[in-house]
């Protein structure tokens, strides 16, 4: 049976230059629905499954989303064998539909937005749903789902103890942030080894969807009227509550990058490795470019960054972009 995620690869980026920091990139990207929402959102669905007792009983899954995370729910479904249902909005790009249906899904095109297209699924089509239990995923705001992508942080922990790395050395952990599930989770698993304290969480965000950094400035959880950046994975209007408290009781940084930074990172990225990160992922992969937007670091420091995903951007939509 195909699996529902995987261990993924904690690697150096580089030789660490001028004296700088060590950067280990997390590659959430060679998930099986292509980023780390596989994690979250398989766990939410299996948790599920084993929470229905009788067997009689199917399971029918619902998403509302046109990117990572519809491909993600889709992908999960397809492997523990459930059907899946994925509302997407007229501006989702036509690959993603197509990846979203070849991974056996079935998908319904509707509304201008995400929120449109959110509504009519919960409103409307799983109102109609015939099956005896329904699952409403949402791409981020779930514990379940953040309790999912928790798993990456035992995973570092484990990799740096076979590599014979000591935790005190890292002295960060960059991810970049949209609603905030990939954040809480992250999070959540620091707080259980222990480590929310000592390793800082950076919060990368782009320009135009960068509604951590707005709500931090206004000391409260503000809802951004349009999203205008390229990132689209980042593209939420909204924080969730929870990621905006442990943000604050934390002291999370957020760093907010413009389109052209985070572009220009991918296609680099890109021309050094051949791997394919779309914007979203940029913003992370950004600082192993330019460590100073981290503060003082010196060359025994140790900075984990996650690359999220890779599967909303062709190389000629960012070279479009560029």
């Amino acid at each position: 049976m195909d699996q529902l995620t995987i261990k993924t690869p904690l690697l150096p980026f580089r030789e660490p230059l001028n004296g700088g920091p060590t950067f280990l990139l997390k590659y959430e990207n060679l998930q099986p629905g292509g980023s780390f929402k596989s994690r979250g959102i398989s766990h939410l669905i299996k948790t599920t499954m084993d929470s229905i007792s009788d067997p009689e009983n199917e399971l029918a899954v619902y998403s509302s989303s046109g990117g990572n995370a519809g491909l993600a729910a889709a992908r999960a479904c397809a492997t523990l064998k459930v059907p899946c249902t994925v509302i997407v909005p007229k501006s989702t790009k036509p690959r993603m539909i197509k990846k979203i249906e070849s991974a056996g899904a079935k998908v319904v095109i509707f509304g201008d937005h995400w929120k449109e297209a959110d509504t009519y699924l919960r409103e409307y089509v799983m109102r109609q749903s015939s099956y005896s239990n329904t699952l409403y995923v949402h791409p981020f705001d779930n514990p379940i789902i953040w309790d999912g992508h928790s798993t990456m942080i035992d995973e570092i922990i484990e990799q740096l103890a076979e590599s014979h790395t000591d935790i005190n050395d890292v002295k960060g952990i960059v991810c970049s942030v949209g609603g905030g599930g990939l954040y809480n989770g992250v999070v959540n698993g620091l707080e259980r080894h222990g480590l929310a304290g000592s390793i800082p969480v950076f919060a990368m965000e782009t320009d135009g969807c960068d509604v951590l950094s707005k709500s931090l400035i206004a000391g409260e959880p503000v809802v951004l009227d349009r999203i205008s950046s390229i990132a689209t994975s980042l593209g939420s209007t909204e924080i969730c509550a929870d990621s905006f408290q442990k943000a604050i009781k934390f002291s999370s940084k957020s760093i907010v990058l413009d389109d052209k930074n985070v572009v220009d990172t991918c296609l680099r990225f890109f021309d050094e490795t051949s791997i394919l990160v779309e914007p979203a992922c940029g913003a992370s992969l950004h600082t192993c470019y330019r460590p100073e937007l981290l503060g003082p670091l010196g060359p025994d420091d140790i900075v984990v960054v996650i690359l999220c995903g890779g599967s909303c951007n062709t190389y000629d939509d960012l070279k479009s972009f560029h």
